[in-house]
């Protein structure tokens, strides 16, 4: 702990924090990247210093993937996809700088319950994660499909035709089991599949930019918010209120993302899916705060799945997301050998990477999130012709830097045309990817379930785990199916009201 008073690694945890706060601001420039891209550097560094500059990285720069979503209703990470649409409704409703500090004051709870819970087990939460098999995994793959679904609201249909239209893109490339191409159309570049990201891209940032052309062109303009008071408010005190009135939320989905962190593969993506599907699914009766609501679940889910996807990785040495799976890497690296032999030969280590995870939870995000927030409240008051330009460009750079290839930015363009005429159809465009990021986990887990239990499917329900998740998702689906009959027989005396207001008007 005391390594982390050292003016070295205070400037690796600045520098960190800012590399990450910017990196992850750019649509499809994830945190993923950030770190990867962080490596060549840590090479040369003491792994007192890199592995918490790699903390500092990661964390802020999950939250930094809100900025793009509150500003330009453009996810700059698979997690932010999440709550993109009511982060967005926040901005514009009540000012980015109040849907950030949502955002941000959501991560830093959510992180430092991550970091609690990964301090005090991270060997015996992970000897669980351990008993999962691919049965249980296919399980948990078909939980997210089912909350995705369910938190399409009053038209799980719609959301239902979306989640397919994702699977099916998740579809295209060479089968991960039997190795056969599909869908390729004799075009080399799709035998490595669709990238998520780059779908990402084009189906909110791309599409955004079609549909304004479409009602107007440039002339068309968006009213901005009219904020009173210092945006200190705004960012620390509003939202510190909202978590203390709904404290139930904040615990029930940092431990959503506790429990999706540690399981190896998933990570922070799968985390907030899940949380805010399920605030959705409980909350959209709330008109005025469901939105709020939504965004705190997502965010205190994500970074708590940060942590807690550090517990396989320290405890097993096996990655519980993609920057562990890094971060694995820099351990063998430096001669580190992770797994239980970490807590007794490298302690002085562990107790900084703990300490890393605190101080980043509770000073560089409410600091840089700040930071970054009063340049979102910037951003929006840019001449809208200019944005959207801006926005433009970054569609195509961001979707071309994920592989340095030209052919993911026709990609791109094309999501950004389909997703253009989802949303002329009230599609929803959060399933779609939320079907291609759960799609491989479904179809690899079912086929090596059904090969190794000799295409027996009663294998899928004998386990008491796989079980377990089965059961919840038939709950999950009985309950969401109820809350949605409600929500459509109590949408039409307000929705009647509401248009009688504006005919007055």
């Amino acid at each position: 702990m005391t390594s982390l008073l050292s003016w070295e690694a205070v400037l690796a945890l600045l520098l960190g924090g800012l590399y990450g706060s910017l990196f992850g601001a750019i649509p499809g420039l994830t945190a993923t990247l950030a770190v990867a891209l962080f490596i060549p550097i840590a090479f040369f560094l003491d792994p007192l210093i890199a592995l918490p500059a790699i903390i500092a990285i990661s964390s802020v720069a999950i939250y930094a993937g809100d900025v793009g979503s509150a500003v330009a209703r453009i996810p700059g990470t698979p997690a932010s996809a999440a709550y993109v649409e009511e982060l967005h409704e926040l901005a514009g409703r009540k000012g980015p700088v109040y849907g950030l500090g949502i955002s941000a004051m959501g991560s830093a709870v959510g992180g430092i319950i991550g970091t609690v819970l990964l301090i005090f087990s991270a060997t015996g939460i992970a000897a669980v994660a351990t008993r999962f098999s691919s049965f249980e995994y296919f399980w948990v793959a078909v939980l997210g499909l089912t909350a995705g679904v369910l938190a399409s609201g009053r038209a799980p249909l719609k959301g239902f035709v979306s989640l397919l239209l994702g699977l099916l893109f998740a579809t295209v490339g060479i089968d991960p089991t039997l190795g056969y191409p599909r869908f390729h159309f004799g075009i080399p570049d799709l035998l490595s599949g669709l990238n998520y990201v780059v779908a990402m891209i084009g189906l909110f940032g791309f599409s955004e930019v079609l549909e304004y052309l479409y009602r107007g062109g440039w002339a068309a303009q968006r009213a901005l918010p009219e904020l009173h008071g210092a945006p200190v408010r705004h960012f620390y005190v509003q939202p510190l209120r909202l978590i203390r009135r709904f404290p139930g939320l904040v615990a029930r989905s940092s431990l959503l993302g506790v429990f999706v962190g540690f399981l190896p593969g998933a990570g922070a993506d799968v985390g907030a899916w899940v949380a805010s599907s399920v605030e959705k699914m409980t909350g959209q009766h709330d008109r005025e705060e469901g939105p709020d609501r939504t965004v705190l679940a997502g965010t205190s889910s994500n970074n708590a799945a940060v942590a807690s996807a550090w517990i396989p990785a320290l405890s097993l040495g096996l990655p519980g997301d993609t920057v562990t799976a890094i971060v694995l890497g820099v351990f063998l690296m430096k001669g580190i050998t992770p797994g239980p032999l970490l807590f007794e030969n490298d302690l002085p280590l562990v107790w900084t990477l703990f300490g890393t995870f605190i101080l980043a939870n509770v000073v560089l995000l409410p600091v840089f999130g700040y930071l970054t927030a009063r340049l979102a409240a910037r951003i929006v008051r840019v001449p809208f012709p200019l944005l959207l330009s801006v926005i433009a460009g970054l569609c195509v750079v961001g979707a071309y830097a994920i592989n340095n290839n030209a052919f993911d930015v026709w990609v791109m363009a094309g999501m950004g045309v389909i997703a253009f005429l989802l949303r002329r159809g009230g599609f929803p465009l959060a399933q779609v990817v939320l079907g291609m990021v759960l799609g491989p986990i479904l179809e690899q887990n079912f086929m090596v379930s059904a090969i190794k239990s000799r295409w027996d499917l009663m294998s899928f329900f004998e386990r008491p785990m796989a079980l377990g998740l089965m059961g919840l998702t038939l709950v999950l689906l009985v309950v969401g199916l109820r809350l949605t009959r409600r929500l459509r027989s109590g949408a039409g005396a307000p929705d009647r009201r509401e248009a009688a207001r504006e005919g007055e008007e």
